[in-house]
């Protein structure tokens, strides 16, 4: 009898070892670039006038209107706001902090059930649509206006919104930028 329970405690734990390929670091959504991580801008970006942020996707520069919500991106963001553009130069920033940010967008009202020529609202409220972001807090000695670079997931549905991955946030950055690790 101890033998066919142990054959079986085995198979049991057995299946609950992982097989097939392994989760990379890098496209796992939940691993978050550590404090210390470089930030390496190669190519200088413009901020707009009147604006603080210069928006990256897919490895392209875009404005803010122009980007698809329904695809990861970033921005690099500084402090002061001015009418005139301004120049983020290629240097190394430093990670100080990482922070995650969840935004509620937009929220989907379903139509409102009628019957008898009566309106049920809220009946079916439907779901908010969100939006998961990873801020890096980043300084630079020489550009010490640069504030963070922030990179975000597609925007959804709660259940099917994820925030970007390194791997994601890397496609949307280009050539652009790179993330270093403390390691390297």
């Amino acid at each position: 009898m101890k033998l066919v329970v142990a054959v079986l405690m085995a198979g049991l734990l057995g299946g609950c070892t992982l097989s097939g390929p392994q989760l990379r670091a890098d496209d796992d959504y939940r691993v978050m670039p550590p404090p210390g991580t470089r930030i390496e801008l190669h190519r200088p970006l413009s901020v707009p006038g009147g604006h603080t942020r210069v928006f990256l996707q897919r490895g392209e520069v875009v404005s803010k209107q122009g980007f698809d919500r329904y695809r990861p991106s970033c921005n690099f963001e500084i402090r002061t706001l001015a009418e005139q553009p301004r120049q983020i130069l290629p240097e190394d920033f430093l990670v100080s902090r990482a922070q995650r940010e969840t935004a509620e967008v937009v929220f989907h009202r379903a139509a409102p059930l009628m019957l008898a020529g009566l309106n049920f609202v809220g009946m079916d409220d439907g779901l908010p649509m969100v939006v998961h972001s990873v801020h890096l807090w980043i300084s630079s000695d020489r550009q010490p206006d640069v504030m963070r670079l922030t990179c975000r997931g597609a925007f959804g549905d709660p259940p099917n919104a994820d925030p970007p991955s390194i791997a994601q946030m890397k496609q949307a950055l280009g050539s652009y930028a790179s993330l270093k690790s403390p390691s390297d």
